[in-house]
């Protein structure tokens, strides 16, 4: 009898290729930035390049066809800075998800940073925009929030590519118009005045703190729309609190203080008006019956008052929108100035004005 010896041969393993995620752990770099230098981009810090390139070496990466294919298909990653601002305010909220919906549907990426900075620090001393760029994660950057100049000569010292958002700039007068996306205040704020003179009113008072440049223009609006009409303005230009809906409230029962009974009275935003009116409520006088009342923006809560505050909407979704097109434009095109988009702001008649009636004593 034969016996017959049998060898398994185990079947030798795949050998596990390694991956740009390997690379970028092992040069403790981001993967934007091991992206990039495996992209042979110019735009990154010789010493990282240099741990990148040593990190592939000893970890015998191998770009693979699809790799390559992916490389030459590579689209830019935007950052959204929100400057000095609270993110959970709707106005910013809105503008990122504009911004994310228009990147998402092109396959680019957003990444996503709140940044505080005061305006007398030197331009110097603000690192941000170079530290996005290292580390890969700032083809071209949104600047949102409050920006002052400081932070656009620092992003432009770093060479990197930005888009504004024009209406929250200090100092937006002095600046180029490209670059830019922004909404038309002064259009909505005109309309919004015209409107109540055509309801019959006469006296009509503006609250908003002209420090402010948002503010601001939309006060300058007021005064051309009253002015064209006539009339006398009113107004409380001063704020009297941080906060903007307490800031309405004290400005309200300033002016009742002072003897004044505007019939109507446009608030500079929405969260002014709310404040208005609760002081309105509390000193017996009724909106809209004794006074009209007319915020602006439209965030959501305006429409949910009873009865629905009358609001200028304020397109910050599609302003997000803007934002991104032209930041993608940026990235694209570094060197090139992209002309600035200007959305229009529009009257919202709702509830919360009504023609003008003779005003009833306070109280």
């Amino acid at each position: 009898m034969r016996y017959v010896t049998l060898f398994f041969v185990p079947k030798p393993r795949p050998i596990k290729r390694a991956t740009i995620l390997d690379v970028a752990a092992k040069a403790g770099v981001s993967l934007g930035t091991a992206s990039r230098v495996m992209n042979n981009r110019r735009d990154v810090d010789p010493d990282l390049r240099r741990k990148v390139m040593e990190a592939a070496r000893l970890l015998h990466y191998v770009r693979t066809q699809r790799g390559r294919r992916a490389a030459r298909e590579s689209l830019p990653i935007i950052s959204f800075v929100l400057s000095n601002r609270e993110f959970l305010h709707p106005m910013h909220a809105r503008m990122l998800q504009g911004a994310e919906q228009y990147c998402e549907e092109r396959g680019y990426f957003v990444v996503f940073k709140r940044f505080d900075y005061a305006p007398e620090t030197p331009a110097q001393q603000i690192k941000l925009p170079s530290l996005l760029r290292e580390h890969g994660i700032a083809d071209s950057l949104i600047l949102a929030g409050t920006n002052y100049p400081n932070l656009i000569e620092a992003t432009a010292a770093a060479g990197v590519p930005y888009v504004l958002y024009g209406n929250n700039m200090v100092g937006y007068a002095r600046l180029p118009r490209t670059d830019l996306a922004r909404s038309d205040d002064r259009s909505g704020c005109i309309e919004a005045v015209r409107y109540l003179i055509k309801l019959g009113h006469k006296q009509i008072c503006y609250i908003g703190d002209i420090s402010q440049p948002w503010f601001s223009n939309r006060y300058r609006a007021y005064l051309a729309a009253v002015e064209e009409a006539g009339l006398d303005p009113m107004a409380q230009t001063v704020r009297l609190s941080a906060d903007n809906f307490q800031s309405g409230f004290n400005s309200a029962e300033a002016i009742l203080r002072q003897g004044l009974r505007p019939t109507a009275i446009f608030c500079g935003s929405d969260h002014i008006a709310l404040g208005v009116w609760e002081q309105l409520r509390r000193s017996g006088v009724r909106v809209p019956q004794d006074c009209s009342l007319v915020g602006f923006d439209d965030i959501p809560d305006a429409e949910v008052t009873n009865p629905p505050l009358t609001t200028v909407h304020n397109p910050f979704l599609e302003v997000g929108r803007e934002l991104a097109r032209l930041a993608v434009e940026k990235a694209k095109s570094p060197c090139a100035s992209v002309p600035e988009a200007v959305l229009p702001t529009e009257l919202v008649m709702r509830g919360t004005t009504w023609p003008c009636l003779e005003p009833r004593p306070a109280g």
